[in-house]
């Protein structure tokens, strides 16, 4: 019972870290998704980050979330608001956090990508597939959380790099969300599809 539990334990924080490692990947900081935008309607304006920031976001919400998955897994992480601009201006949530948890979050999206994105040879478990399904929901949670609610008009969600791209297409797939990807100047759109349109 005690192996079971430990394991049940360890899949629920390799979610956890990828739910975090998405949030950073969709914001395009640190490198996390490339020299990047974050999604759009909710871009989060990279400038000089000083040192220790991790991430920085357009909505609190989104920056809370990775401070908390983050203080979770042992890593000391905390949001700090600032706002920025001239003319217009705008609140620019930043997180800030220990040295290694950049390795940590690289270490749980390539984990987690290869969970979900590298070709099965072998049937898998129930379980196995329960996890799958468990990093599926947390990518979107994750990429979701940074948008924000779509605006109206706005054709799809903007994702900076491919590979992102990739892990919400087969995260779709396995939530019957039917999901498109095409690509635009300054990354990828991904178009969520009529249920109609799964075919």
């Amino acid at each position: 019972m005690d192996i079971v539990s430990s394991g049940e334990r360890y899949r629920a924080s390799t979610v956890a870290a990828f739910e975090a490692a998405v949030l950073v990947r969709c914001t395009g900081v640190c490198g996390g998704g490339g020299r990047a935008r974050a999604l759009g309607g909710s871009r989060a304006r990279v400038s000089s980050s000083p040192a220790g920031v991790l991430a920085e976001f357009n909505r609190g919400v989104a920056a809370e979330r990775l401070a908390e998955l983050l203080n979770a897994a042992g890593y000391s992480a905390s949001v700090h608001r600032y706002t920025a601009g001239n003319r217009h201006r705008y609140e620019i949530f930043r997180v800030f956090s220990d040295e290694g948890a950049a390795a940590f979050l690289d270490r749980a999206w390539a984990q987690g990508y290869g969970d979900l994105c590298v070709a099965v040879t072998e049937p898998r478990s129930t379980r196995q597939v329960r996890h799958s399904r468990r990093l599926a929901e947390a990518a979107w949670r994750g990429v979701l959380m940074v948008s924000g609610p779509a605006r109206n008009g706005s054709p799809g969600l903007r994702v900076a790099d491919l590979a992102t791209a990739t892990v919400l297409v087969r995260a779709g797939r396995m939530m019957a969300l039917p999901v498109r990807i095409s690509t635009r100047p300054g990354g990828q759109l991904l178009l969520v599809m009529p249920a109609t349109s799964a075919a």
